[in-house]
């Protein structure tokens, strides 16, 4: 259970990058949207004493208007996503200090605090049911709905499945917004679960974000991948954060042990696709 809650803000993000990943694209951007989003919740309850649910409101709000940039620069002027996502991700967090004044905020709010640590039946942690009802929701929609076989189609060859009648664009702006609003999501999460929200929130998790995506078995050519695929590489993750730390390892160590993992699994999937 505390591998679930720990890899939950992770993991959520994580579904909405698998489907991003499979149309060969990819989103730096979204450690930056957690810090911002939870800061912009922060001040909200505690500054304007806002009520909770207009804070969470406004956070899916600022997700969605942050994964649509996105998708507007890859979309209409066509950046290229890496390039894109690397400018808004230091926007964003630059953002996100600019309104804290570089500063913690203290969050009391009981709700927000459930989301984070909150249990069911005292037993299963919230950002675990929120993370696991994603992932469920995630697989209907790439296993039962023409979206997700067009997400597949695009990932295996973007210009047949514009020539096909599929709005390529289109769907690239749905998954970029999706991205953002569940980044959103995550920030709330990250929030409830330590009571603050802090504009350095979030910082490395593109990586193991990007990585939990690769180490699940997922195409870093694109066309070819499932959530549950990115949910096996959340759990490699959770359980390789959770024994480095029982063994004192030091955070720098924990950041070189995941980029290795990032490109042994890149490589892997390069191998299998040659032989």
């Amino acid at each position: 259970m505390n591998i679930f809650s720990s890899v939950s803000v992770v993991g959520i993000i994580a579904t909405g990058m698998t489907l991003i990943i499979i149309t060969r694209g990819i989103d730096l951007s979204v450690g930056s949207i957690i810090a911002l989003t939870g800061c912009v919740a922060a001040i909200l309850i505690v500054n304007f004493k806002v009520s909770w649910p207009l804070a969470i409101l406004a956070t899916l709000i600022i997700g969605f208007l942050v994964g649509g940039f996105n998708g507007l620069l890859i979309t209409k002027f066509n950046v290229v996503p890496f390039i894109a996502t690397l400018g808004s991700m230091n926007i964003i967090r630059g953002i996100a200090f600019i309104i804290t004044n570089g500063q913690a905020i203290y969050v009391p709010d009981p709700v927000i605090s459930f989301m984070g640590t909150g249990k069911l039946f005292s037993l299963i942690p919230v950002p675990a049911i929120i993370m696991l009802c994603l992932y469920i929701l995630f697989w209907l929609i790439t296993k039962f709905t023409v979206f997700g076989r067009n997400v597949f189609a695009v990932g295996g060859n973007s210009v047949a499945s514009r020539l096909a009648g599929i709005r390529v664009k289109h769907l690239t702006m749905v998954l970029y917004v999706l991205t953002g609003i569940l980044s959103a999501v995550a920030g709330l999460v990250m929030t409830g679960l330590t009571s603050t929200a802090m504009p350095s929130a979030g910082d490395g998790y593109n990586l193991d974000v990007i990585t939990a995506v690769y180490l699940g078995g997922n195409s870093a050519s694109g066309g070819e991948g499932s959530v549950w695929r990115t949910f096996m590489g959340i759990l490699i993750i959770g359980i390789l954060n959770n024994g480095m730390a029982l063994l004192s390892v030091q955070s720098y160590w924990q950041t070189f042990v995941k980029g290795c993992l990032l490109i042994i699994a890149v490589i892997f999937d390069m191998l299998r696709r040659r032989g």
